[in-house]
């Protein structure tokens, strides 16, 4: 039954509502460049009516690759303007190129792409983004806005995945605008926010930041790290890698005039990252959890891994036949929210074993230990046989770190030497004294009558684009230590 009513709006019709009614207030900063809403509306009204005289349309399905922050977001706003459905992509040295442009209609780049030929390709300079400088808000004729039904469409997004190999999955306008309003309500944004995304729109947790900004009334911020200094910053979207790399970049002593919210995604803040963050930014470090598949599930992650489950979201912990476990049961966490995916692009055999009944089985163990209170435990599907006992890496790698303080770690279970050695540490390690390392981490690490494991010393460890361990290449280095390493 068609309800009364229209779509909810995009995010073009927010920032036009910003734009006429404040135009002179911030949205954009891009280095030393500042952009008011009266320059994006014009900008994104510019851009709509370039797309639609290139022919795309409405359900048109179209990869993103641009080297610009401001050029990519103005390009996939006015996409979501038009009605597409977007897919980003890293322009240069993306490893899945050729996966992702098999389930796309067209792609945009300002750097020449290799696509099949069924793809549409267009290569985007800066003038496609040049507008008449004395355009004012009552030039342009208004450009369609198309507000998608719940069900179509509206992002392509892909998993972070460790494994080497993304898979790909479309959410509908229902799930990314479920996306969008958490960003809003769990950031405690506010017109007076300045956020500042880190990393590409390949995460899909960017652009909804972004977006979720700027239906605010807010301002996102791109800058080099080194100019942090000179901007307020109020909010900070990031991987732990980002954050590190991100304290590093700035001056010595600097701290923060105001303090700032960190939101990190797709990996665990450690103790040590989360004190040294709070102590330069002077706000608190937010360890969400959550997956591509289903969004956010707990806001917070404590440096146990313990979080509340966030509103909106259904979890409970199952054994691997899919059965229901008591709390206080370690078990595989399975979990339900509005904005969760119904299956994987073209792998039927991947979204049978991850999608069950309206349920998505994560790769995660966990425990419910209170009233919607969960315990992460690690990857399920990537547990140390010690004795017969399965301990997930993650618990040998919180020991590991009480142990010899690395820089970073990383436990992957192995079967190397014939089955005698079921264990690998990688360590990240500023020491001279390796025996003494191994030392405490063989009397430390209480594994019972685990057969055998291997540790070796990185410069730095395995990573994806998307800033997580490597595990193909880690067990590589592992099953093969490079010289000096061991």
């Amino acid at each position: 039954m068609q309800l009364p009513g229209r779509p909810v709006p995009n995010t073009f019709e927010y920032i036009e509502a910003t734009a006429l009614r404040e135009p002179q207030r911030l949205a954009l900063v891009q280095d030393n460049r500042s952009w008011t809403y009266r320059d994006l509306y014009l900008d994104l009204s510019h851009v709509t009516h370039a797309l639609l005289g290139l022919g795309v349309k409405r359900s048109d399905r179209v990869a993103v690759g641009m080297t610009g922050f401001r050029e990519g977001l103005l390009l996939l706003l006015a996409l979501e303007n038009v009605g597409a459905a977007t897919l980003s992509f890293v322009p240069e040295n993306d490893p899945e190129k050729e996966q992702l442009f098999a389930h796309v209609d067209r792609a945009f780049s300002d750097v020449v792409q290799r696509v099949p030929g069924h793809v549409r390709f267009a290569l985007i300079g800066d003038n496609f983004f040049a507008r008449a400088p004395e355009a004012g808000l009552a030039d342009p004729p208004r450009p369609p806005c198309v507000a998608l039904e719940p069900h179509e469409p509206a992002r392509i997004s892909r998993t972070s995945g460790s494994t080497g190999r993304s898979k790909f999955m479309v959410l509908n306008r229902r799930a990314q605008e479920w996306w969008i309003h958490r960003s809003a309500t769990t950031r405690r944004l506010r017109p007076e926010s300045r956020s500042m995304p880190l990393g590409t729109f390949v995460l899909n947790a960017n652009l909804v930041s972004s977006s979720a900004c700027l239906r605010m009334g807010a301002a996102v911020f791109r800058l080099t790290r080194s100019n942090m200094a000179a901007h307020d910053i109020t909010h900070i979207t990031c991987l732990p890698s980002m954050l590190e790399q991100l304290l590093d970049s700035l001056p010595p002593g600097y701290v923060a005039r105001v303090p700032v919210d960190i939101a990190t995604n797709g990996g665990f803040a450690s103790a040590q990252l989360r004190a040294r963050a709070e102590r330069v930014l002077r706000g608190s470090v937010r360890s969400r959890y959550g997956a591509n598949e289903v969004g956010g599930i707990c806001e917070v992650m404590d440096v146990q891994g313990i979080g509340v489950v966030g509103a909106g979201v259904d979890l409970r912990i199952v054994d691997e036949f899919g059965h229901e476990l008591p709390q206080g049961r370690l078990g595989i966490i399975s979990v339900r929210t509005p904005g969760m995916v119904a299956e994987y692009i073209g792998d039927p055999e991947a979204s049978k074993a991850a999608f069950k009944g309206g349920w998505f089985q994560s790769g995660d163990w966990g425990t419910l230990i209170g009233p919607r209170t969960l315990k992460l435990a690690g990857r399920y599907d990537d547990l140390v046989n010690a004795g017969g006992l399965k301990v997930p890496a993650a618990t040998v790698e919180a020991k590991v770190r009480e142990l010899v303080n690395p820089t970073d770690c990383a436990a992957l279970a192995v079967n190397l030497d014939g089955g005698a050695t079921t264990l690998g540490i990688a360590l990240v390690c500023d020491t001279a004294d390796r025996v003494g390392v191994r030392r405490a981490i063989a009397q430390g690490v209480d594994l019972g009558a685990i057969v055998g494991a291997r540790v070796v010393f990185l410069d730095r460890l395995p990573r994806t684009d998307n800033g997580k361990i490597d595990r193909v290449a880690l067990h590589e280095l592992l099953a093969s230590p490079p010289p000096g390493s061991v």
